[in-house]
């Protein structure tokens, strides 16, 4: 009976810590999983604060437009600065979907794909093009402005639209 007695404490001391372990690790990765929101958060807002200074830098540059000075306009768009490295970790480890819908994920994938050094070039050669026609023949730019104002204000849409989309999810995650 002592044996039994004892073999039975050994099983009842497995099936503890078993059950510690298991718990210890689920505490463990609710601590890493909330830490990894907070980062996500924090990686919205620094985007959202970006944009804003492209806006602002968009503001500058329809400003140029239309005041017939695009010739001194070398504003910069450094979309390639887009951090995404939280949202693309937990998009990977399948975390993203615990709190964000197919819609909002499919917005985060344009948006990651967009905010990019091939998009930042293509604005970049826009600009540039647009400030060397404007320089160099001077006589047609009126003609041309209307396909510069165009490209502005598409790219004003553009940043728009993401950035409410980032607000609209960092409401989510909230």
């Amino acid at each position: 009976m002592n044996y039994f007695l004892q073999g039975f404490g050994v099983f009842l001391g497995v099936i503890a810590g078993v059950a510690i372990t298991i718990l210890a690790v689920w505490i463990n990765e609710k601590v890493k999983e909330s830490q990894k929101v907070k980062n996500l958060k924090f990686e919205f807002e620094l985007n959202i604060r970006k944009i804003n200074k492209w806006l602002e830098e968009i503001n500058k540059y329809r400003n140029a437009v239309n005041g017939d000075s695009l010739g001194s306009y070398f504003g910069y768009f450094d979309l390639s600065r887009f951090v995404t490295v939280t949202a693309n970790d937990m998009f990977l480890k399948g975390l993203l979907y615990k709190y964000l819908d197919y819609n909002d994920i499919g917005k985060l994938q344009v948006i990651s794909s967009e905010f990019t050094l091939p998009w930042e070039n293509i604005l970049s050669n826009q600009i540039t093009q647009n400030r060397n026609q404007a320089l160099q023949q001077p006589t047609s730019w009126s003609t041309y402005k209307s396909k510069v104002v165009f490209d502005v204000n598409f790219w004003d849409n553009k940043f728009h639209e993401h950035k409410k989309t980032l607000e609209d999810i960092l409401k989510k995650l909230a």
